[in-house]
């Protein structure tokens, strides 16, 4: 069972992760959603790979945008979606670093200098101000700042963990997992939600790569749209699960992927029908490219999509 009411003002001091994660075990009603979305994607991404690279990269940089303002807007920020080109957030690689996960951070915050983790003297919660109490709410603390450190060890080792394991090897849970992890420990100051989204976006990018032997640059399919739309239910996933090892959180937990699994869902039916009537402006589309001068041409021969494997 979750915190009462959702609310957690524990202090998190540091644990080990990859026994935080030993402790989740799947429940039959996600093993079941999980079959289900594989089949849905399955077919959404034969779908989309038909087209020519550069029709493709169009619909993916359009889709990005949509995904950079979602996340933005979700969190009450607004960023320019071209300065994910000038950036070159997405396009270099899916490894993960302790260096890459702060230059994500200073991208979404628009920083000129890359910040370092909280430290012992800043220490971060998320909460709200009940005006009618006069105080404030703590639905639950970050890490302790000066344990934000050792947490992000464990948890760029369960980022790059390759097991067998259901949790570690299918892409929708190990990216949601990912994103879940990172929330709680909030490294940053500010702007976790943001570099969290962009690091599930970035895991879910590499497993579908090793899975259907493409090579992919961008994330094929981009959740924030839904999270905006279910802002309040995406707040409850989180705040609900306890983030230590004194509780059992495993249905919290599996709550969380099951929303996630949702979003997922609904953003394979929306795309779906969005490619279908995209179709005949993918035909234009090849016919402008030789007189292009967006750039699109040079950044379709920069993402070189690989066909699936027969």
């Amino acid at each position: 069972m979750g915190p009462k009411n959702g609310i957690n003002p524990a202090i998190v001091s540091y644990f080990s992760l990859e026994e935080y994660m030993d402790r989740i075990y799947l429940k039959d009603n996600v093993l079941f959603h999980l079959e289900d979305i594989n089949k849905k994607f399955d077919s959404y991404l034969k779908k989309i790979t038909q087209y020519t690279d550069y029709s493709v990269i169009y619909y993916w940089l359009d889709s990005l945008s949509k995904e950079i303002k979602c996340s933005e807007e979700i969190e009450n920020h607004f960023i320019n979606p071209a300065d994910v080109l000038k950036n070159d957030v997405f396009f270099d690689n899916t490894l993960m670093s302790h260096a890459r996960i702060k230059r994500l951070h200073q991208f979404v915050l628009s920083e000129e200098k890359i910040e370092n983790y909280r430290t012992s003297d800043e220490e971060v919660r998320v909460s709200y101000y009940d005006k009618y109490n006069d105080e404030e709410v703590v639905y639950w603390n970050g890490a302790l700042g000066s344990d934000v450190k050792k947490f992000m060890d464990d948890f760029i080792k369960i980022y790059k963990c390759s097991s067998v394991s259901f949790l570690h090897c299918n892409p929708f849970l190990k990216s949601a997992l990912c994103f879940l992890l990172f929330i709680r420990i909030h490294p940053f100051l500010d702007g976790n939600g943001r570099a969290g989204r962009m690091i599930y976006n970035i895991k879910f990018t590499d497993l579908i790569n090793k899975i259907y032997g493409t090579n992919l640059k961008l994330c094929p399919l981009n959740i924030s749209q839904g999270i905006l739309l279910f802002k309040p239910t995406y707040v409850k996933r989180i705040d609900d699960i306890y983030f230590d090892l004194e509780h059992d959180c495993n249905d919290e937990i599996n709550k969380w992927f099951d929303f996630i699994l949702n979003i997922v869902d609904d953003v394979i039916l929306f795309n779906s029908n969005r490619i279908s009537s995209l179709e005949k402006a993918f035909d234009n589309l090849e016919i402008m490219k030789d007189t292009d001068s967006s750039g699109l041409v040079d950044i379709s021969k920069k993402m070189k999509i690989t066909r699936f494997r027969n």
